[in-house]
């Protein structure tokens, strides 16, 4: 079209052209022929500058399109780039020692690099009631978690106002959302979702963008929930349960470098149960441990929980307090005391005393001793000093 146009312009220069040679050689037509001619030009470059600007139009539509074609294609690019680098940020966690919770916080941060202007939250059910929210506050209603355990499909709401069972989530100002779950063993441990503020109409694409996420979450959760349970075994001791010898010295060394560093106090108490190899002796070793197991229970829910509560060896056990005083502590040991003092244990009327009782020793840092291992002799020379002076109490170093 564009060399056929400028071969018709060449056309019409020529004519006017030899028209101005035959002027010029005193060769003139009638003024009717030259307006003939100029009408005739005039209409030819008309029509034709017409038909040009139809194609050039067409060519300008057609260019859109394939701008509006190449576009969604860099677009759908982009996004697949962000789902791979989401996917691979998710796997890369899989060789890392972190909590449940910094895990949960990770995949949150890395699909909302794909919902930029969303809010992202994980949902973890069952025995680690969890969850990590990036963007927008929201809580999560009941009746939601209930409806996605019971029926566990993904889920594409861009009305939440449509729908009444999702009036909890309307009242926190979502105006849509997409929800998948996560398995173990064909069993829902969790949810992952991301939820619009701004109207935001959600696509198929979307949901199934976030199904592929869901994938490699449900095994990383799975992995560090096994790694957790693993690493727990490994640092408490089998029987009570309470953390074993060795992580207590870890945890000890730890709270004392950190109290050394702000200045502050902590507090170490022994524990020991009172003629203890009498009540093996009288009732057997089963009887014994299930005395161990309930002392142990019993000194857990009267401590904080930043308290340390570890078995140091046999039946004796170790508490360490930090940022607390050594009068606090006693306080603390004397509640506990008097707990185990009150509680009825199978035939605890046989001991020397008629009771099965605990002694305490306690001692603290920097008060009484500047190491880990002098403030824990200290501690065992007052536990000494209790069953001298006759069980059943506590002195303080």
């Amino acid at each position: 079209m564009k060399t056929l146009r400028s071969l018709i312009f060449l056309a019409i220069i020529l004519y006017i052209f030899a028209l101005n040679i035959f002027f010029s050689i005193n060769r003139v037509f009638s003024s009717v022929f030259y307006f003939v001619s100029l009408t005739v030009i005039v209409a030819v470059v008309i029509i034709m500058e017409t038909i040009y600007s139809f194609a050039v139009f067409n060519h300008m539509h057609a260019a859109r399109r394939e701008k509006e074609k190449m576009q969604l294609a860099l677009s759908d690019l982009q996004l697949e780039s962000l789902l791979l680098k989401t996917l691979s940020d998710i796997i890369e966690t899989f060789g890392e020692e972190i909590s449940i919770e910094d895990v949960l916080e990770k995949i949150a941060d890395s699909l909302k690099k794909i919902f930029r202007q969303e809010t992202v939250a994980l949902q973890l059910m069952g025995e680690n009631f969890k969850k990590s929210v990036i963007g927008r506050p929201l809580d999560l209603p009941d009746s939601l978690l209930t409806s996605t355990a019971l029926k566990p499909r993904p889920l594409l709401i861009n009305n939440t106002k449509s729908f009444p069972q999702y009036a909890g989530l309307a009242s926190q100002g979502i105006t849509s959302f997409i929800i998948s779950t996560f398995h173990h063993k064909r069993k829902i441990t969790g949810i992952i979702g991301v939820f619009s503020f701004d109207n935001r109409s959600f696509t198929i694409r979307d949901l199934d963008l976030l199904r592929m996420v869901s994938a490699p979450t449900s095994l990383l959760v799975e992995n560090t929930e096994l790694f957790e349970k693993t690493k727990l075994l490994s640092i408490t001791d089998a029987l009570t349960h309470l953390y074993n010898r060795r992580h207590f010295e870890e945890v000890l060394e730890k709270t004392l470098a950190e109290s050394a560093g702000k200045k502050t106090t902590f507090s170490v108490c022994m524990a020991d149960i009172d003629y203890f190899k009498h009540y093996n002796d009288i009732n057997g070793h089963p009887a014994g441990d299930a005395v161990l197991k309930k002392i142990s229970g019993i000194i857990i829910r009267s401590v904080k929980g930043s308290d340390i509560v570890a078995r140091y060896g046999g039946e004796e056990i170790i508490i360490v307090f930090p940022d607390t005083s050594k009068e606090n502590a006693v306080k603390i040991c004397e509640t506990i005391r008097r707990r185990i003092r009150d509680f009825k244990f199978p035939n605890e009327e046989s001991q020397p005393n008629g009771d099965l009782t605990c002694s305490f020793g306690v001692a603290a840092y920097p008060q009484d001793a500047q190491s880990s291992e002098e403030v824990v002799k200290k501690a065992d020379f007052a536990l000494y000093k209790a069953k001298e002076g006759g069980r059943n109490r506590i002195i303080a170093a």
